[in-house]
């Protein structure tokens, strides 16, 4: 058993023409839209979305990229727990656990020790991001 017993969930892109990407995943690629959101600390839009085997993708509207990948997000049955559980292996907090509305899910920001960022995600049944 892992410390924090989860499994990828989904990796997060920082988009600068995000209607142009949307596009071309669902137009090219065959990608669906499983929702449209809002980034919860810029207020920019976000989308989510799944390729036709379920694999999710999460494209964040950002003015320039920093770099190619934002995060990638591991689905936990427990987020307060792992959080606390990767706190104590060495990860820095970068947002403590929070409700996602819209997603209708729980989730938190860590730093690896590498410098990459780790999001935990544990979503209700009815959530719109489950694929």
């Amino acid at each position: 058993m892992s410390t924090i017993d989860g499994v990828l969930d989904h990796v997060g892109t920082e988009e600068p023409d995000i209607d142009a990407r949307v596009a071309f995943l669902v137009g090219v690629v065959g990608h669906r839209v499983l929702r449209w959101g809002s980034h919860v600390v810029t207020g920019r839009r976000i989308v989510m979305l799944a390729d036709p085997a379920g694999t999710k993708l999460e494209l964040m509207e950002v003015d320039e990229r920093r770099g190619e990948l934002d995060h990638v997000a591991y689905r936990v049955a427990d987020v307060d727990r792992a959080h606390s559980a990767l706190l104590a292996a060495g990860c820095t907090e970068l947002r403590p656990p929070f409700d996602l509305a819209a997603a209708r899910a729980r989730s938190s920001l860590l730093r690896e020790p590498a410098g990459h960022r780790l999001q935990l995600i544990a979503y209700a049944p009815d959530s719109p991001d489950l694929t």
